[in-house]
């Protein structure tokens, strides 16, 4: 995929809208030199006219003109045009001139610009496009009374060379203008973009392992914000490798331990003869690989926690049934030590979770409170009013360990000879922070052990 430049696209969003106010200023540039040639144009044909009109006569009653040639060739001569001219009488006769010239058209106006009865209009006349410039002459001499139209046409030649004249230099102009434009903001986005340049190379140098924030190479105020977040981006992403890193070192420090245990007792039974010893081996080894499994499920949970993505699609579920099965899972094991587990609380409570991570949550408490609940005890476990709480009349955990027991392969030293694996609470805490709740312990005040309770938020029943 070839990706877009941005200084092509800085410059388009910038030239298209310079290109068209190009155009529009020569589009106005040559509709005002249109207008300044008319008015420039129009003051001679007019002063035409106003010859034409000088050389009216009365004589004997009758009107009369005479128009030599000379007199219009004087303005002939300072222009590229043809001009035509045509004399009406007050009786619509034609005195002298062009007797076909185009008439006035209707509901044309008087020109504002001349103290003087004058007309201007556009027509065609032999094909050609002609400005005319008609003068009304009054008459009043001699029992001839009336208005003379005096009517004076040339063609658009010059007009329209002045106009052009005007137009290519707004061309040459505008267009050099925008050219130098373009050509400045280039030079200013290749000054610009020089600091994300030098950027780009740092990143390229930089070692793969290296997490440190970033250097301050881009000057630009407005650029800080997205500075300031990579690189609490980038310190977030070294706390997480530093948490994978230890995770990591304890996770196989945890598995060495039951490995060179278990290399020990093979050992043995392969030194001895007996066959007691090698009864008393194997037993060994059969309890240190359930440790193992169970040390190796739960750093699975823990690692397939830590990969699910928070926004997962959940499932409706019910957290009462759940817990009740996870105690009945487990109620053979509590038999075993003499202990009371039992459940307490709603018979149906609905929320929104995953069934599998809630399940390993529900069996994880339990399997805590067994194990350190001693010979006889009591576990009480229940679901009401929006809270899971899970309480036993084991040892409990003092105040200051409340928060490090919730840390990966942190393990209690009690009197009493339980081994775990230290990622129980550890594995519950990921879930219920995976779920938006939170977990708490506290001392159980009925039972005198621990308390361990997780409030949450049900979803309404529907009936």
């Amino acid at each position: 995929m070839k990706l877009a430049s941005l200084r092509a696209h800085l410059l388009l969003w910038l030239g298209f809208p310079l290109v068209i106010l190009w155009a529009l200023s020569v589009y106005t540039h040559y509709a005002s030199a249109l207008q300044a040639a008319n008015q420039a144009y129009d003051r001679s044909l007019l002063a035409s006219a106003r010859t034409v009109a000088e050389r009216l006569r009365v004589q004997h009653g009758h009107l009369e003109v005479d128009v030599p040639w000379v007199v219009l060739d004087s303005f002939e001569r300072n222009m590229n045009d043809q001009l035509y001219y045509q004399v009406i009488s007050p009786e619509g006769k034609t005195l002298s001139g062009y007797d076909d010239l185009p008439p006035l058209p209707k509901k044309s106006e008087l020109s504002r610009h001349y103290p003087a009865l004058v007309y201007f209009y556009d027509a065609d006349y032999n094909g050609l496009p002609i400005r005319v410039a008609q003068l009304l002459q009054p008459v009043n001499e001699d029992h001839v009374e009336g208005m003379v139209r005096v009517l004076v046409a040339e063609t658009l030649t010059s007009r329209r060379d002045f106009a052009g004249q005007l137009l290519y230099t707004a061309i040459l102009s505008q267009g050099a203008l925008v050219l130098i434009t373009l050509l400045l903001a280039s030079w200013v986005l290749h000054k610009v973009l020089r600091p994300l340049r030098r950027l780009s190379g740092v990143m390229l140098l930089r070692d793969p392992g290296d997490l440190t924030p970033l250097p301050a190479v881009l000057p630009w105020s407005e650029i800080q914000p997205l500075m300031v977040a990579v690189n609490r981006y980038i310190e977030r992403l070294r706390a997480m490798g530093s948490r994978q890193q230890r995770f990591s070192a304890d996770a196989s420090h945890q598995l060495r331990t039951p490995l060179t245990i278990l290399k020990m007792q093979v050992s043995m039974a392969l030194k001895s003869d007996h066959p007691a010893v090698w009864q008393e081996s194997l037993q060994g080894m059969r309890h240190t690989l359930d440790d193992t499994i169970v040390l190796t499920d739960r750093l699975l949970q823990l690692s397939r926690i830590k990969a699910m993505q928070q926004n997962q699609p959940m499932q409706t579920l019910d957290l009462a049934e759940l817990l009740r099965e996870a105690c009945l899972l487990r109620y053979s094991q509590a038999r075993r030590k003499q202990i009371d587990l039992g459940y307490e609380g709603d018979d149906r409570c609905l929320i929104r979770g995953d069934h599998h991570l809630l399940g390993e949550l529900c069996a994880n408490l339990l399997d805590n409170a067994i194990k350190y609940t001693p010979e006889g005890g009591v576990i009480t476990a229940s679901v009401r009013q929006g809270c899971l709480s899970v309480e036993d009349s084991g040892p409990g955990i003092a105040e200051s360990e409340r928060q490090q027991v919730l840390q990966p392969f942190y393990r209690l030293e009690h009197s009493s000879p339980v081994s775990g694996t230290g990622l129980g609470l550890a594995l519950v805490k990921d879930i219920t922070r995976w779920h938006g709740w939170s977990i708490h312990l506290i001392h159980s005040t009925a039972l005198g052990g621990l308390h361990v309770t997780i409030p949450f938020a049900p979803v309404p029943s529907v009936r």
